[in-house]
């Protein structure tokens, strides 16, 4: 039995269950009602070990049957496992696994609390056994860590040793001096910023884009040039005529399943890119958040953008946050060890930094990190191709099937965004214009719409959606 799990005395459920006799159905179904209704209140934690069906039994008042009767019922509810030799133990049934972000397990069940449906952020769900097992290692080996040098921020810690083996297997020769580790991507790029841009310094971005990429260089009084999109991919003459003419300090590009539109930049495109590179003095920043969300089929991993290992002007932003978990604050910025140097001698470098526990959390998660990522691309490859077939039944929009990511970029044909964001808004929906994508404000007839949630709510969406069409149709 592992020494966490916590084992729950029946003297506490007196008063852990409240009121429960009161109500309908019979006293079995009654208790279950309870011990759910504990669980998703919080009071009885995850992993909690129930007491013995005999002494509940006494505790409660009730005859053994009638406790074991609720038992089963909680078992066929799947919310508790029971194993012979260790009881019964409290535990989450597959369609609330689903539901786990990183702040809130309800966010995005329809009509939940009254709460809208959120599609304003793409959150793959918690691999909730997996962080478990990870969680409880880490805090094994955290006083360890505490009471001696752990390493972790030396350049051959565990986490960093793992992220440097998943970029060399992948043909980017990296050691741990290649790699400073953020508390997050977003932290990265606000260390880059820092450390690469001045008020005025011009930035060029691919458009539409991440929006807190936008943020941040615009915080860092960054002027931005919009590099647009076609909807195939990037046109890379056009993008050699901006970096020549700009002259732009810094260059952010997302070639691995782009967010918000899903394009994989080609082969022969990077190859391409790599030699127009060479002709101009930027830093190239390419952000790799959304790199293991392929959802081909038995594709090898695609090749890098950037130039050779040891090119001072390209870097690699990564991040955990959509590949295992959002509420895990890892990040790391792969570059050439001069680069990784300047940075963290920057004064924000160890504020950025993630937590010491986050790191050995992050360095346990990594150990599962296949199982986790097979089976996450697998959901997300379903619930896209629900929201892609759903989707094509309207004759107002229209998308390309995304090749990864966690959200697809549909086109509106008869009205803007902001229009119809306004109409869902009071139907429970609520969703992000394409302007935010926007370095300049434009792509007002575009929506970005995360498949990051179950089929049974994207049919609620996508029905929401409709009824907020039809009101924009209703005004005309």
């Amino acid at each position: 039995m592992d020494r966490l799990v916590r084992r729950v005395p029946a003297s506490r459920f007196p008063q852990l269950l409240g009121d429960w006799r009161a109500g309908g159905g019979t006293l079995a179904g009654r208790l279950a009602d309870a011990v759910e209704k504990a669980v998703h209140d919080g009071r009885l934690p995850l992993g909690a070990q129930l007491p013995a069906e005999r002494l509940l039994a006494v505790e409660l008042g009730l005859a053994r049957g009638t406790v074991a009767a609720g038992y089963e019922i909680l078992r066929a509810r799947r919310l508790i496992v029971t194993r012979t030799g260790s009881g019964s133990t409290v535990s989450l049934p597959p369609q609330l696994r689903d539901r786990l972000s990183p702040w809130a397990s309800d966010r995005g069940e329809a009509g939940r609390n009254g709460a809208p449906l959120d599609l304003t952020v793409a959150e793959p769900a918690a691999p909730l056994d997996e962080l478990l097992q990870a969680v409880r290692e880490a805090t094994d080996a955290l006083p360890a860590a505490l009471l001696g040098d752990s390493g972790e921020d030396g350049r051959s810690s565990a986490l960093r040793t793992r992220i440097a083996g998943l970029y060399t297997a992948q043909g980017l020769a990296t050691d741990g001096g290649h790699l400073l580790l953020t508390g997050g991507a977003d932290a990265a790029l606000s260390l880059l910023s820092a450390a690469y841009l001045r008020p005025n310094s011009r930035v060029v971005l691919d458009s539409p884009t991440y929006p807190g990429a936008l943020a941040l260089f615009r915080g860092a009084g960054a002027r931005l040039v919009a590099q647009p999109l076609t909807p195939t991919g990037w046109d890379l003459p056009a993008l050699n005529d901006t970096l020549a003419t700009i002259r732009p300090s810094l260059t952010y590009l997302v070639a691995d399943f782009h967010n918000p539109t899903g394009l994989l930049m080609g082969e022969e495109d990077r190859a391409e890119l790599r030699r127009r590179l060479r002709a101009h003095d930027t830093l190239v920043v390419f952000d790799e958040t959304m790199r293991d969300l392929d959802l081909r089929e038995d594709a090898a991993p695609p090749a890098r953008g950037g130039a050779h290992a040891g090119d001072r002007r390209v870097v690699y932003v990564g991040s955990l946050s959509k590949s295992l978990w959002p509420g895990l604050r890892v990040g790391w910025i792969r570059a050439h060890p001069d680069v990784v140097r300047r940075l963290a001698e920057h004064p924000l470098a160890g504020a950025l930094a993630p937590s010491p526990f986050d790191r050995l959390v992050a360095a346990r998660l990594l150990e599962r990190r296949e199982a986790v990522v097979g089976r996450r691309r697998a959901q997300l490859r379903e619930q896209r191709d629900h929201l892609a077939a759903r989707l094509s039944a309207l004759p107002w929009c229209r998308f390309e099937v995304p090749q990864g990511g966690l959200s697809l970029w549909l086109e509106l044909l008869d009205t803007d965004s902001r229009r119809l964001t306004d109409l869902a808004a009071p139907r429970g929906l609520a969703l992000t214009p394409g302007f935010h994508f926007s370095p300049d404000g434009a792509l007002d007839r575009y929506l970005r719409l995360p498949f990051t949630l179950p089929p049974e709510v994207i049919d609620t969406v996508v029905d929401r959606l409709g009824e907020a069409h039809a009101a924009l149709e209703g005004a005309h």
